[in-house]
């Protein structure tokens, strides 16, 4: 695995010990190890009453890439697309703005838009990477689904379902649907 560049700040379980009044939990000692192993770990999120989710921990230690995180797809399917473009990731394939992931997810979702996350959503979602690295900095990027009709959350077209059903965490969470800025 490669080790971070001075160039990059790292902070993670991995790069630093845990900070003197925190102690690392099962759930922490599984993400190092699955990072250490695979390069990544993904947490998947369900229960919630505003939807399911899934983010990665590691891409940035390993890679030098932001996390990713899809919302509002079950987590057991939400799991499957943040490892296959971490895969991708990880085989060379690096994130760019603006660009769009094709072949990840099969349907009319088979094109995933990417959104930097606003960091105010970071409290909300993203705990078990928090705790991973232990503070900021750590990117994190939205893998974002279009409607029916091909459009993404920053198109003022967009199907309000589709809006309804992942959150725009690209804006503030005060921004935010209802559904979401409320969980």
């Amino acid at each position: 695995m490669p080790v971070p560049p001075p160039e990059r700040e790292c902070h993670c379980l991995r790069c630093e010990p845990p900070r003197w009044w925190r102690r690392p939990g099962t759930r922490d000692a599984a993400n190092v190890r699955m990072v250490g192993t695979h390069g990544w770990a993904v947490t998947g999120v369900f229960g919630d009453p505003a939807g399911e989710w899934a983010y990665s921990i590691g891409l940035w230690h390993t890679f030098g890439s932001p996390e990713l995180c899809l919302v509002g797809v079950p987590h057991q399917y939400a799991t499957r697309y943040v490892n296959t473009v971490a895969g991708q990731i990880r085989d060379g394939d690096p994130l760019e703005p603006g660009r769009v992931r094709t072949g990840v997810m099969g349907g009319h979702h088979d094109t995933l838009g990417i959104a930097p996350v606003h960091d105010s959503w970071y409290p909300r979602l993203f705990g078990a990477a928090i705790d991973y690295y232990q503070r900021p900095p750590f990117p994190m990027v939205q893998l974002v689904w279009p409607d029916g009709s091909g459009r993404f959350l920053w198109d003022p077209e967009v199907h309000d379902g589709n809006r309804d059903r992942q959150p725009s965490l690209f804006l503030p969470l005060d921004q935010a649907a209802a559904p979401w800025q409320d969980r």
